[in-house]
């Protein structure tokens, strides 16, 4: 049966690497013609990887288009929620994907008792509203700390070996990291201690740079024109002509440690691996602040318009919508799997210098582990025919 999200099949050759996509980048014209209260409830079953995420952008989209605000409150909790699913899903890799690594098997007792904690997260937050109806009023959100407080126990004792605020505070270089990892048994530490003790830590390194913050007007005119230019850029899309990455690395960049491991590795393997891990801990210890002031739809775009930004776990998220009344006349996605795996993107140019740099008995396992590091939001199929 054909899977309805698609799959990426990336095959590893003598002559470099290929990646193509069955991704549904079209699929958003399903919407078309249909009332904005029914894109809102069809849309999470077109598109349910990052549900949240998906949910957010689009009825910003829809509240900008509509010529709402949006209120504060109801701001900060599309936010919580947001953050709750991007440390849920890294989780997701680092209790499932990252022992494989190790030869051992996925912790899923672990990773059920975090998607409860992160369901109790979730109905905290949405508890008498529904956030995703344009115009959406609300209160300030209660609080989520039992939730959260569950999550980053489950954090400490099966990831971290010590309170996320902890690691955050102590780990920040990477003498402090080699200290962690020689001392911690978690599947986490010992993977990145088995990436520095094999001289991983800089594979996949590559000259592809982060997306840098996109102007509402630039990225609408990209997602503005007719059908065909719109379809391409979508499906392959490029800024001032370069592939870009947008992930949890390039969002991690500002932080110290992080910050140090580029500066040794650039974004090869482990400050990718570091940067999931960071991002996890920062999501369970941050402050979600109400800013207090509503959130006017960006300057620059036409009536009826609305484009809305969405930092999802793994990467940037965007949603273009144009109403004719109350009805969906053009509907644009722009998924972050898109930039990330295009053919000429960081996973290209990460796995082109794996194959060089790494004998074929490691290749293959080496190379699932860098794809899954930037994270893709669907299955893939990895072919090596590199000798």
């Amino acid at each position: 049966m054909t899977n309805p999200a698609g799959r990426l099949r990336i095959q590893l050759h003598p002559g470099g690497v290929g990646i193509t996509s069955t991704r549904p980048v079209q699929a958003a014209r399903l919407l078309v013609g249909r009332d904005t209260a029914q894109t809102l409830r069809l849309l999470p079953a077109l598109f349910s990887v990052c549900a949240s995420a998906q949910a957010t952008a689009a009825v910003t989209a829809i509240e900008q288009a509509l010529g709402l605000t949006t209120n504060p409150n109801v701001a900060a909790r599309r936010r919580q929620l947001v953050a709750a699913e991007t440390v849920r899903e890294h989780l997701w890799r680092i209790l499932l994907d990252w022992p494989c690594s190790l030869s051992e098997p996925p912790d899923t007792p672990t990773m059920a008792a975090a998607m409860a904690a992160d369901g109790a997260w979730r109905a905290t937050l949405t508890a008498g509203c529904d956030l995703f109806v344009p115009g959406a009023d609300a209160g300030t959100a209660p609080s989520t700390d039992p939730a959260r407080l569950e999550l980053a126990n489950l954090s400490a004792r099966q990831v971290f070996g010590l309170t996320p605020n902890t690691w955050l505070t102590q780990v920040d270089a990477l003498p402090a990291l080699l200290t962690w990892a020689g001392g911690t048994q978690t599947a986490a530490a010992r993977l990145v201690r088995r990436v520095l003790a094999a001289d991983w830590a800089g594979l996949g390194r590559s000259a592809v740079s982060a997306l840098p913050e996109l102007p509402a007007p630039d990225l609408d005119r990209h997602l503005a024109g007719a059908q065909p230019t719109v379809d391409a850029f979508v499906a392959k899309p490029t800024w001032d002509g370069a592939p870009r990455e947008t992930s949890a690395l390039t969002r991690q960049l500002d932080w110290p440690l992080v910050q140090d491991l580029t500066g040794h590795f650039g974004n090869g393997l482990l400050p990718r691996l570091v940067a999931q891990l960071t991002e996890v801990a920062r999501g369970l210890t941050a402050t979600y602040a109400v800013t207090g002031t509503p959130c006017p739809p960006p300057p620059g775009l036409s009536v009826g318009v609305g484009l809305a930004q969405v930092q999802a776990a793994r990467g940037l998220l965007v949603h273009r919508v144009r109403l004719a009344g109350e009805h969906i006349a053009e509907y644009r996605i722009l998924a972050p799997t898109e930039w990330n795996f295009h053919p000429s993107g960081v996973v290209a140019a990460g796995l082109a210098g794996i194959m060089e740099h790494t004998a074929a008995a490691t290749l293959e396992p080496l190379a699932r582990l860098f794809i899954t590091a930037v994270d893709p939001c669907v299955d893939f199929d990895l072919i090596s025919d590199h000798s």
